[in-house]
């Protein structure tokens, strides 16, 4: 059997803002359908690895891949930030009340829908089967403000996932969760690589909770990335 082929593939990545380095000659390959944490205290650089990954950050050397296709225009990168679906770590409550089904489907805006354009009854479909996927089904009517933090993360990942990504990414997904919530994420990640199939990098201090469910782990430290 061949090897799987490369989602996310940087090579001899240096990176940083103004005349400050934050990543260091960075090698790094995400194969189809793996997960892979990749933790590191804070200020090592994890989340401009992934503004890199999602082509907010141009490196100031080195190649970086999404699915094959080389990050070196504008319109590549715009092109690969629509096959990914991104979980940042701080999330608003907000002050509106919002459905947790529309909620998610704002994850449809500017992919199936935007401006004078409506949301389709299949962006609804999708909407409602990705909540039964995640155990939200019953949630669906209920008002975003009212939900728990476990409940508020699996809304964020479903509003990632509704954009049909091919790559997810996590950051910090433990830091806001109790204890139940923290020990149910890795079910719920294995459901999501089972069903869709996604490749998955997680950012994240807290890589003993992730163990049973991510390939493997990888230590980024003052800029550099340290294989097990």
């Amino acid at each position: 059997m061949g090897l799987s082929p490369a989602v996310v593939e940087l090579s001899g990545v240096f990176a940083g803002y103004d005349r400050q380095e934050v990543l260091n000659n960075i090698d790094f390959i995400l194969t189809e359908g793996e997960c892979c944490a990749i933790f590191g205290d804070n200020g090592a650089g994890k989340t401009t690895l992934f503004k890199v990954i999602m082509g907010l950050l141009v490196p100031w050397e080195g190649d970086v891949k999404i699915l094959g296709r080389e990050l070196d225009t504008a319109g590549a990168r715009i092109w690969a930030r629509r096959q990914i679906g991104y979980v940042p770590q701080a999330r608003s409550d907000g002050r509106l009340p919002i459905q947790v089904q529309d909620a998610v489907l704002l994850g449809r805006w500017g992919t199936s829908f935007a401006g004078l354009r409506r949301p389709s009854k299949s962006d609804r479909q999708l909407v409602l089967g990705t909540l039964e996927l995640l155990g939200l089904a019953q949630l669906a009517s209920s008002d975003c403000r009212e939900l728990s933090g476990g409940q508020k993360q699996r809304v964020a990942i479903a509003r990632a996932l509704v954009r049909k990504p091919r790559l997810l990414l996590l950051d910090e997904p433990t830091t806001y969760l109790d204890v139940t919530a923290r020990d149910n994420l890795p079910e719920l990640l294995s459901t999501i690589r089972r069903e869709l199939g996604l490749s998955i990098l997680v950012i994240s201090h807290d890589v003993k909770s992730l163990e049973q469910v991510t390939d493997r782990a990888v230590l980024l430290r003052d800029g550099s990335l340290y294989f097990a």
